[in-house]
């Protein structure tokens, strides 16, 4: 690891750039590494852009990247990835909520063989309201997706270069990187960083957050679980169906050779109905694995090594 990348971006900021720039040149400094700033602007109308050509100035490692509107965090995230030069990239968020002065500790993380170490905000400085629903939030998602972090929407992470250079951010899948890493194969970490209460701004989120984040959930784990074998996730379902309206059919039917009137009971239509959205789900997966077959383009693994010569084949002796 020789140089690092801290990419930082921003939406409406202006009170916190100086004091965060401050502070994260101290800890770069400790670091020893060569680094570079990379000030993602997703379209502020603050004058965050006059602080940060300021500041610019001062700093020649400072980069600034602006985008002419607000197209997200995770548009304002892959401008950073692909303007970085570092060997590890560092992402943060403007609003001093997370500590400069904990970025060592990712890195050293780093060091033991990870490729990408996520915050944790063990003590979050939030309203309650807001730290219950992230707790059921970081939950549901760890249990989803087998990819154990307790805090995965934390914007404080580490990557080695090579990451980012397999995964493709878009929409607000941000949050989901370390799921996208895990699915490649990457070894994945997760250490406790401080977190601080938020001074000046305001949040940029809402309940639409959470409700948006589930739907980005499913589209994940759809792409990148299940984009090679649809089957498995629909067949599962349809064949969970087909067996519920089986065993309630069966039921019936031998309660009809007891004499019990069947035709007008809630629960023959509803096995029925089962029966058929069943079928209809097995049918939706082999057509779904027909059309992942066809269009497959992209490789599903991710190569760690490939050493040795490049030499032809040869008959051996």
């Amino acid at each position: 690891m020789k140089s690092v990348s801290v990419i930082i971006p921003l939406y409406n900021e202006k009170d916190s750039l100086r004091e965060l720039h401050t502070r994260l040149r101290g800890e770069l400094k400790k670091t020893g590494l060569v680094a570079e700033i990379i000030f993602v602007d997703d379209g502020s109308r603050d004058g965050s852009d006059r602080i940060l050509r300021e500041i610019q100035k001062e700093d020649r490692r400072v980069r600034i990247v602006r985008f002419r509107r607000n197209f997200g965090k995770s548009a304002a995230l892959c401008a950073g990835f692909e303007k970085a030069t570092g060997d590890i990239f560092i992402t943060m968020d403007a609003d001093l909520q997370d500590r400069p002065e904990e970025m060592h500790k990712l890195i050293e993380k780093l060091k033991e063989g990870n490729d990408l170490v996520s915050g944790w905000k063990k003590k979050r400085k939030d309203p309650i309201s807001k730290r219950c629903s992230s707790r059921i939030y970081n939950l549901f998602t760890a249990l989803l997706t087998g990819v154990p972090l307790h805090d995965m929407n934390c914007g404080f992470k580490a990557y080695r270069r090579e990451v980012m250079e397999e995964i493709t951010v878009y929409g607000e899948m941000h949050r989901y990187i370390p799921v996208l890493a895990s699915y490649k194969g990457f070894r994945i970490a997760e250490v406790p960083v401080a977190h601080n209460k938020r001074e000046c701004g305001s949040s940029k989120y809402g309940v639409e957050r959470y409700i948006g984040g589930f739907f980005d959930l499913l589209t994940v784990i759809m792409l990148n679980r299940y984009n090679r074998k649809p089957l498995h996730i629909f067949g599962v379902v349809g064949m969970g169906m087909i067996s519920v309206g089986v065993l309630i059919e069966v039921y019936l039917t031998v309660g009809w050779f007891y004499g019990m009137w069947i035709e007008d009971r809630p629960a023959f239509l509803l096995g029925i109905l089962l029966l058929i959205v069943g079928v209809q789900f097995m049918s939706f997966g082999l057509v779904a694995e027909m059309l992942a077959w066809a269009t497959r383009r992209e490789q599903d693994f991710s190569i760690k090594e490939d050493s040795g010569p490049v030499v032809k084949a040869e008959y051996m002796d």
